[in-house]
Parts: C-alpha cells; sequence; structure tokens
C-alpha cells in the first residue's frame, strides 16, 4: 500500500512539474519581444533620439521595417548635450541634414558581441546608402566611428546600442573641412605652403592633394591632428603671415607630425597606448605637456580629423 501511495506521488508531481515547463515554454515562445523603435520610445535617456526619429518620419517608416534587422546606435540625451541639442532644437533642425545624422547611426543587421566575435574593423552598411560608418571591436569595447557604445539590448528586430557622442556624419573631404574651419586658419596656411609653385619641383609632400583628392592607390585615407590657431600662437606663430615667413623645413616638421596615413580614431590610440580610458590626453611627439584633442573622431569621405590644442612636435 505504501509503494502504491509512493508511486502515486511521483507521479502527480511529475506531471505538475511538466505541466508548469510547458507552460512557462509557451508562455515564453508566444510573447512578441519587443521592437527597437518601442525600445527607444519607451527609454528616458533616449528621448533626443527618439524625438529624431519622428520628426525624420523614420519611426513611421513601415518600408524599413521589412528590410530589417538593424542595429540602432542611439545617442543618449547627455550625447545630444554635449552637441548643444536638445528636443526642442531637435524638432526645429533641418530634416535634411537631420536625416543624414539619424541614417548613419542606423546599420544594417544585428551587429554587436552576440553576433560578432573577436577584433574587427568594418566598413558598415547603413541607411544612408552614400555615408560608411566605421564599427571597431578591440580590447576597450564597440565603438561607431571611435566613439564608445554602451548597454546593448537585443530585442525583437536587432540591437539598441547606447552612444556617449553623437556620430556626426560629414561628406567633405578632410581638406574642405580644414579649409572652411575658421578656427584652423593657420593650419590651412601651412598645408597650402606644401603645394608645389607651378613649374617648381616639389619639396616635400604636397597635403593638399593628399587630404582633397588623395594618392590613388598610394594615400588615399589620412588622419589628421588639426592644431587649433590658438595651438600655433604657443608655439610662436602669431597669425598665418608668420606661417607664410617660416622655413620649408620647418613646415615639413609640422605637417608630418599631424598627418598620418589611415584610419586613427580614438579607440586605434587606446589600443596603441598612447590615450588612456577616459583620457583626452594624445601621448604623441615630443612636446613637454602632451596636446589634448578637443573634438575627436570626425569621420571625413577621405579620413578622420580631431582637433588639438598643441602642435604635435617631431
Amino acid at each position: 500500500m505504501f509503494r502504491i501511495i509512493h508511486y502515486t506521488g511521483w507521479t502527480i508531481m511529475a506531471l505538475l512539474l511538466f505541466a508548469c515547463s510547458r507552460e512557462e515554454l509557451n508562455r515564453e515562445v508566444n510573447m512578441p519581444r519587443q521592437t527597437c523603435l518601442d525600445y527607444i520610445a519607451a527609454d528616458p535617456q533616449l528621448s533626443c533620439f527618439n524625438a529624431a526619429l519622428q520628426r525624420t518620419g523614420l519611426a513611421a517608416d513601415t518600408a524599413y521595417l521589412k528590410r530589417g534587422p538593424f542595429s540602432f546606435f542611439a545617442p543618449t540625451n547627455a550625447a545630444f548635450a554635449a552637441a548643444g541639442l536638445d528636443i526642442q532644437t531637435v524638432q526645429r533642425f533641418d530634416k535634411d541634414s537631420l536625416r543624414k545624422i539619424v541614417y548613419a547611426h542606423v546599420l544594417s543587421g544585428r551587429l554587436g558581441n552576440s553576433t560578432l566575435s573577436g577584433f574587427y574593423r568594418i566598413s558598415a552598411v547603413c541607411l544612408d546608402t552614400i555615408y560608411k560608418p566605421m564599427l571597431i571591436r578591440n580590447y576597450y569595447g564597440l565603438f561607431l566611428n571611435g566613439h564608445i557604445t554602451e548597454n546593448a539590448t537585443d530585442l525583437g528586430d536587432g540591437i539598441v546600442h547606447k552612444m556617449n557622442a553623437i556620430a556626426f556624419p560629414i561628406s567633405s573631404t578632410l581638406w574642405e573641412f580644414i579649409r572652411d574651419n575658421p578656427q584652423l586658419t593657420m593650419l590651412k596656411a601651412a598645408i597650402e605652403r606644401s603645394v608645389p609653385l607651378p613649374g617648381q619641383p616639389a619639396v616635400q609632400l604636397n597635403y593638399r592633394e593628399i587630404l582633397d583628392t588623395g594618392l590613388p592607390g598610394v594615400w588615399t585615407t589620412s588622419t589628421v591632428l588639426c592644431p587649433d590657431n590658438d595651438a600655433f600662437r604657443k608655439l610662436g606663430y602669431n597669425d598665418v603671415d608668420d606661417i607664410q615667413q617660416a622655413t620649408e623645413q620647418q613646415i615639413k616638421n609640422i605637417l608630418r607630425m599631424q598627418i598620418s596615413r589611415g584610419y586613427f580614431f580614438v579607440c586605434d590610440y587606446l589600443g596603441a597606448g598612447t590615450m588612456q580610458p577616459g583620457s583626452d590626453i594624445l601621448r604623441a611627439g615630443s612636446n613637454i605637456i602632451y596636446p589634448r584633442i578637443t573634438r575627436a573622431n570626425i569621420k571625413g569621405s577621405n579620413g578622420v580629423a580631431h582637433m588639438t590644442d598643441q602642435v604635435v612636435l617631431p
């Protein structure tokens, strides 16, 4: 009799456990997963980015929804504030310009630590079919155009990564960025000094050509450390006339330390040990006090620029 009761008890318990596990499994399968747009709309830290999605019409674009999955690299409200933007300014922002910014932060595919392993460097595809953001993963994390991402959330139709900065896309070349920046008139003058005079042999690399059209097959992408005008004044150059009066060797020494071949974002400086996590100090050159990067990861059509507060010395 005891055996029968004992066996019956175990049978009932097993049935109950099986029923509970089956109920949990069915509930999990039948629950729709939250979408990226719903997640962004519900997160108070992403209200500015959500406002940008709404203003550009992406949130209501049903055709877009069919082309997923996507990875949203969503700047936080703090990132918008650092760029001088809030919800009110976003709502007044030119739609075409805002669309370029938003589309540059929405990449095709599920891109994150759960889907891509190891260290990599990808020229990614985003909603802007012309612009190619750079996705980099190294020891220090996952970066979009050199800006670190945080708190990746895997959702029903993609992944949302939060970012501490806005990866502003610019369509201009590095030379056009420098030429049109009023803070870089002395750097512009130094670069123009590298252009050989008509009929004269070149005495150094033509950096204006390199930063504008490039040298096909030889030097196509560049990284430029862009000392502002105050940085040149610290070195004793008071104005553009002083740059014009400098010797060719002085100009050559300046430019070769500021301009290098290839892409170097802040995350690359971290990997090389020339910057420390959380620091804006670049340990480069023979400067007694190392230069500080005042604006980082400005990605142009042919490379990346960083604004600095000192000229890097040889």
